[in-house]
């Protein structure tokens, strides 16, 4: 319940008890008689009680209301949750391919550089060879 909405509630709570309360103070300083008075007191009861339950009604609408749309927010957030989830899926699959094609290019090119640097000592071998045997 936001604040505006408590407040609200509280004003009118307020003024339905002092309504009440003014109401009751009024009719036992009244001039009736004691049976005119006994039967406005239950007529400002009954009046009373109407009041109370079209508030509670009302309280409890809100309520329900209030319920709903935290529902729909959680379920809301829920989708927005998922989508961001699939995004974050789908980056880390991104990245797993990206680092495998790395992975897999600089193994290409360390075999293609060690076969050269073979292929080179080989030469120098046979170089120093051929200069050995005279």
């Amino acid at each position: 319940m936001s604040e505006h909405e408590h407040g609200t509630f509280s004003i009118l709570k307020a003024f339905v008890l002092g309504a009440i309360t003014g109401a009751g103070l009024a009719l036992l300083f009244a001039p009736y008689s004691g049976k005119e008075t006994r039967k406005k007191l239950v007529e400002k009861k009954d009046d009373a009680k109407k009041v109370l339950k079209d508030t509670t009604d009302q309280v409890i609408k809100k309520g329900g209301e209030l319920i709903e749309d935290g529902k729909k927010t959680v379920e809301s957030l829920k989708g927005e949750m998922s989508k961001v989830v699939d995004e974050g899926k789908k980056s880390l699959h991104s990245i797993r391919n990206e680092i495998t094609k790395f992975v897999e290019e600089s193994k290409d090119s360390v075999k293609k550089t060690v076969k050269e640097e073979m292929a080179a000592l080989e030469n120098e071998l046979t170089g120093r060879k051929k200069k050995a045997k005279p």
